[in-house]
């Protein structure tokens, strides 16, 4: 019943944020980049902690042996469970943690000295990210056995279970509660970048010119941060948390994936342009890249084909809309 009772709250909460974090993205950037900063502080500060105190309190180091390959692991097909097949669709959700490292380059317009401060913040964002994942992924490890980890429901938090075990219900609830409000930071952050996505492409003219519109008081396009928002809320409705960032996570892949080939294809045409981003140990860094995220592609359209099929659909949807108004003749 207690379960019960913070899901409920945990839904209300996530679509308040989601209106919240959209009508802050309407006021200066600048004041936005504070909110931000202070917000993903607090974020980093509780992931670390939690990690910490695992490593602290938990220290069960007998449970790094412990194969789990026979627990409940409610809510994945038995196609994704183990073996090669089970090792990439545990990537794919992963790779959410990671999700965000390229959304900097969105607001490249917005960024001072971008030539220098976009590499070194994509870098060691990716480097903090990684430290953070690994320690509290170890954390939750000395805390709980994988089987206690397989185990749990769909809708179980595991850093609100070790928070529990290691604590109590009544510190665990504060700091699931602090983790709900840290994580108001990365959607802030997305809502900062994404919406200058459809601004973009409305300034393109791929999009209704109406989101290109940037407000003359805040230098913010606010209509396009309101057309994010509205999508976001649909999204939140439409299906459970996992559900929705695999199905994201997907098309990410095959975007991204399109946006790294991209590099080949341009060295290939303009050889002799400017580049004032440098792609390390090219063409190998980009080729791994590339394997990585085909074999992760392939994978999940044979071990979780239904969630690979609707990220496709959603993206399908859109074509009819798009392809008419880029060949409107007014346009």
């Amino acid at each position: 019943m207690q379960c019960t009772g913070f899901l409920a709250f945990a839904a209300v909460f996530w679509h308040f944020s989601i209106g919240s974090r959209m009508l802050l993205n309407l006021a200066p950037v600048r004041a936005n980049g504070w909110v931000a900063s202070i917000v993903t502080a607090l974020k980093v500060a509780l992931v670390a902690g939690i990690g910490i105190a695992g490593l602290l309190l938990g220290a069960h180091v007998s449970h790094l042996t412990i194969d789990a390959g026979h627990g409940a692991c409610a809510g994945v097909p038995e196609t994704a469970r183990l073996g090669l097949s089970g090792f990439g669709a545990a990537m794919i959700g992963a790779l959410w943690a990671y999700n965000g490292w390229n959304d900097l380059s969105m607001v490249a317009e917005e960024v001072e000295d971008p030539d220098r401060n976009i590499p070194r913040a994509i870098i060691g964002s990716s480097m903090l990210i990684i430290g953070l994942y690994l320690l509290v992924n170890l954390g939750y490890f000395l805390a709980l056995s994988p089987m206690d980890i397989a185990n749990l429901p769909e809708s179980a938090s595991v850093a609100g279970i070790v928070m529990t075990t290691l604590f109590g219900a009544g510190v665990a609830w504060l700091l699931t509660l602090g983790l709900l409000t840290a994580n108001l930071g990365a959607l802030h952050s997305t809502f900062l970048a994404v919406s200058r996505l459809p601004f973009a492409m409305a300034r393109d003219g791929l999009l209704p010119r109406t989101l290109s519109v940037i407000s003359p008081r805040t230098r913010v396009p606010g209509r396009a941060v309101l057309a994010l928002g509205a999508v976001a809320i649909g999204f939140a409705f439409s299906g459970s948390f996992d559900t929705l960032t695999d199905i994201i996570v997907f098309m990410l892949l095959v975007f991204n994936g399109l946006a790294v080939a991209a590099i080949f294809v341009l060295r290939r045409r303009f050889p002799d342009a400017p580049r004032p981003y440098r792609v390390p140990a090219y063409p190998l860094v980009a080729g791994l890249f590339l394997a990585g995220t085909g074999f992760l592609l392939v994978n999940t359209l044979v071990a979780t084909p239904w969630r690979a099929l609707a990220s496709i659909a959603i993206v399908a949807a859109g074509l009819p809309v798009y392809l008419w108004h880029v060949r409107r003749p007014s346009r």
